[in-house]
């Protein structure tokens, strides 16, 4: 249940700025696409613009930022 909650409110955050909490790790960065069961996000953090695929289920938080 909390995934289709999590799924529907991501597929409105397209271009936002999110922190996304795993268990092993904080992304903090931009959310550039949702699909179905993933979403991909470029970091705001470190060298370059590396997008990764964050699956849903694996997500615990997440934090947008307002500007």
């Amino acid at each position: 249940m909390f995934e289709s909650l999590l799924l529907s409110q991501l597929t409105n955050s397209d271009g936002q700025r999110a922190e996304i909490g795993l268990d092993n790790r904080i992304i903090d960065g931009v959310i550039t696409s949702v699909g179905c069961d993933y979403i991909i996000v470029v970091e705001s953090m470190g060298y370059g613009a590396t997008p990764m695929w964050v699956p849903i289920s694996a997500i615990n938080t997440v934090r947008f930022f307002t500007v």
